[in-house]
């Protein structure tokens, strides 16, 4: 199933996602350095990342539905 996220990184504008429920927050981050939009020291430091809907930190090692992660949900990447 496909979630529409708001990815919100300090410094910088909100992004607007869509990604697969059964993708890792990992990957997404992953894509994200590809193409530029997430420098790549935040990619090989970030370990967590919080969700505003639920109000904790989840392990980017998780899928979107592992970590209980929503359509609608906003992320935010705390640079180290």
């Amino acid at each position: 199933m496909q979630l529409k996220l708001t990815w919100r990184v300090e410094g910088q504008s909100d992004m607007d996602l869509l990604v697969s429920d059964d993708q890792t927050i990992s990957e997404t981050m992953q894509i994200l350095e590809e193409k530029g939009l997430l420098a790549r020291e935040t990619v090989e430091t970030v370990k967590y990342i919080k969700t505003l809907r639920a109000d904790h930190q989840t392990n980017v090692l998780l899928t979107y539905s592992e970590a209980d992660i929503y359509s609608g949900d906003i992320l935010v990447i705390e640079n180290p």
